[in-house]
């Protein structure tokens, strides 16, 4: 499922991202943990994780192979700045999914729900991890910017050397450790990030001229707000005030997928991520998301799934609970 509406209205960015009770987000050590066997070995572009000095801390860059095919949703507590170097790969994050090409740049914000498959055989990429503190509050406009632009933007060859050599020399700086480098590291990304902004500033709003488009975008939009404790087309027609048919048959034309789906699709990934990175209990996951009972929770997941909450935990739980 391709969908291509992004924007929603803006929030203050990491304090009100993905604040829900005591749930927590994965840290930086614990995403390099659970997706090791993806990154390369003594890279040339990238810092070692393998590396007995390597530390996950502040600011990582890495070189991702391409080995997962499909990741597990997960919702991170840093921001993850994607330059892709070659292949295609479906990144899903929240009620959105975005086709990466060759040679894109995305940055993705803490909080958001984000997952991806690849697409083709031997895609390759170089990744950036930082913690919102890593640039400090100087750069909280700019960081604001990006808390809901998400998709990624293809660059021209001229650009894309241009940031390629700047991933390089973010490289050499953490590799040489010489005077100030952290600080000025620190300017080298904020350089990718500038690129990264006025790409999406130079970008031609696509004009929505139908109301079926203007319903399509606002039930994206309120899926993500309302998951967690709105489960049916009607909850969702009624804050649109139209008709529960309308609804339905407006989203199916123009988005190409069921309405109820789309609800569903988006409880179920959280569910995922609750199951495999927080030590929450089954009931507490059910409460969590409005669910009648335990027992109502177990037939809801099984029907996507096939398997039932506590065996996909013990299947996929991959987090390292410290």
């Amino acid at each position: 499922m391709k969908i291509k509406y992004e924007d929603r209205t803006q929030q203050t960015c990491f304090s009100q991202l993905r604040i829900k009770g005591s749930l927590p987000l994965v840290s930086m050590k614990n995403c390099i943990n659970i997706y090791k066997n993806s990154y390369e070995n003594n890279p040339m572009l990238a810092m070692d994780i393998y590396d007995k000095n390597f530390e996950a801390k502040d600011f990582v860059i890495l070189q991702d192979k391409g080995t997962n095919n499909k990741s597990i949703p997960l919702c991170c507590s840093f921001y993850i700045l994607i330059l892709s170097l070659k292949g295609k790969v479906l990144r899903h994050i929240n009620q959105y999914s975005y086709e990466t090409n060759e040679h894109s740049l995305q940055l993705i914000a803490p909080g958001v729900i984000y997952s991806y498959e690849e697409i083709s055989q031997n895609s390759e990429s170089l990744v950036i991890f930082f913690e919102y503190d890593f640039l400090s509050s100087l750069n909280l406009e700019l960081l604001e910017f990006f808390s809901q632009k998400f998709k990624e933007e293809d660059l021209s060859e001229e650009v894309f050397t241009k940031v390629l050599k700047l991933f390089k020399l973010i490289n050499i700086e953490y590799i040489k450790k010489e005077l100030d480098y952290i600080n000025y590291s620190k300017t080298i990304l904020l350089q990718i990030l500038y690129i990264l902004k006025r790409k999406k500033s130079d970008f031609v709003i696509e004009t929505i001229n139908t109301r079926s488009q203007q319903i399509a975008k606002q039930f994206l939009a309120l899926i993500e707000e309302n998951f967690q404790n709105k489960k049916s087309v009607q909850e969702y027609a009624n804050i649109l005030e139209i008709t529960p048919k309308h609804l339905s048959e407006t989203i199916k034309e123009t988005l190409n997928e069921s309405a109820l789906v789309l609800i569903h699709t988006r409880i179920i990934k959280e569910i995922q991520y609750q199951l495999c990175y927080t030590s929450l209990n089954i009931k507490e996951i059910s409460s969590s998301l409005y669910f009648a009972n335990s027992s109502d929770f177990g037939r809801f997941f099984k029907r996507y799934k096939e398997i039932s909450p506590s065996s996909y935990r013990f299947k996929f739980q991959v987090l390292n609970n410290k």
